[in-house]
């Protein structure tokens, strides 16, 4: 049986670890002794307690394996990422790292290794769509991506629930957003362009900039290109407000995090279940026609298998894509963004049906205006 080691024993590091496990031998890293109790009972799987950071540890734990998966904290992503590489072995990784993964080109090429960052559902599967659009239209004129994670029902006066890191969370809205305004990098305000949207499953959500294009912004030439977060009506402001009286600088944006982690605190124990939205929206031309290209998604939590949604959705992801490095179905030498691997018609479907088994479904939409550009 083919081996995989998952790296990062968290909330997506789990359902990427069970999910290898109903075809791989699987070993789990991390220093979380509780969080690698997780495992005990689940077959084809063993766990190591150690640091995802040193090779001195990783290097003898991930030698024999096929495909390595990253699933740790953004901010010792690109260190994990670099000791994989270094140690001769392919990864696919949904990390999320503040650095540029784009600088470890020349150590993938030398050590002979595939690594596909950003796996995960945003950045992840929105690079991926936006990839296959461009693949398919002659000229990219607007792509529009809007995600958010969110609560099922929603509680004033924040309406939100947190899945993941709130110290992360909370750092998006006050880093610079870039985004591409005809044609050039434009750089703009986290939690400005307010913009409301009307989604059938849930109602009326906010849009707002944060900064998630990362790699499209230069794998993907488009005239105009953005990102938005998507969050319950109400939500910008109050954020905005925070921001405005300083508890989200440097000084005290750890102090917030400790005072609004009980309120946004998710749990499903207690009824709390998560909702993961996203939409895709991609137009160009394609000889005289304008055509565009739509990807909607809409994901609830798994009660039948305890999942949140935005674990599943990130998730299920980077294990489909590690079976593709493992089973040498792409095999490059590399640093390849999701985006990169769009243009390849059996990857691109066989990724879009894997996520289908798994119950998560794009619905694709394609509207066609005849003689646009003539």
């Amino acid at each position: 049986m083919a081996k995989a080691v998952v790296l990062g024993a968290g909330l997506v590091g789990s359902v990427i670890a069970k999910d290898m496990a109903k075809d791989f031998d699987v070993t789990v890293v991390d220093l979380n002794e509780q969080a690698l109790s997780k495992f005990d009972d689940i077959r084809n799987v063993n766990t190591v307690k150690a640091s995802v950071i040193d090779p001195e540890s990783i290097t003898p734990i991930i030698k024999d394996a096929d495909v390595v998966c990253g699933a740790v904290p953004g901010s010792i992503g690109y260190r994990m990422l670099k000791t994989v590489i270094n140690s001769g072995k392919s990864i696919c990784d949904i990390s999320f790292m503040p650095e540029d993964f784009r600088k470890l080109e020349y150590d993938a090429k030398i050590n002979g290794v595939t690594v596909i960052p950003d796996m995960g559902v945003a950045p992840g599967m929105s690079n991926l769509l936006v990839g296959r659009a461009a693949h398919l239209l002659e000229e990219v004129k607007d792509v529009a991506i809007y995600v958010g994670g969110l609560p099922e029902r929603p509680k004033p006066p924040f309406n939100y629930k947190i899945v993941f890191s709130l110290e992360g969370a909370l750092d998006e809205y006050i880093r610079p957003v870039h985004c591409v305004v005809n044609g050039n990098v434009k750089e703009v305000e986290a939690l400005t362009g307010i913009e409301e949207i009307d989604f059938s499953e849930v109602g009326k959500l906010e849009a707002f900039y944060t900064d998630g294009l990362r790699s499209l912004m230069y794998n993907i030439k488009a005239e105009n290109m953005l990102e938005k977060t998507l969050r319950y009506p109400g939500y910008a402001n109050i954020m905005n407000a925070f921001k405005s009286i300083g508890l989200l600088s440097d000084e005290y944006r750890r102090l917030a995090a400790k005072l609004l982690f009980p309120v946004w605190e998710m749990k499903p124990e207690e009824g709390d279940r998560d909702i993961t939205v996203m939409k895709i929206i991609v137009s160009g031309r394609k000889e005289y026609d304008k055509v565009t290209y739509e990807w909607y998604l809409f994901d609830r939590f798994d009660k039948d298998k305890w999942l949140h949604s935005m674990a599943r959705t990130t998730g299920f992801p980077c294990a489909i894509v590690a079976r593709l490095i493992a089973g040498n179905k792409f095999s490059e030498a590399g640093v390849f963004a999701p985006e990169m691997l769009a243009s390849n018609d059996v990857i691109f479907r066989y990724i879009i049906d894997q996520l289908a088994e798994r119950g998560v479904h794009f619905r694709e939409k394609i509207v066609v205006e005849k003689g646009y550009f003539k």
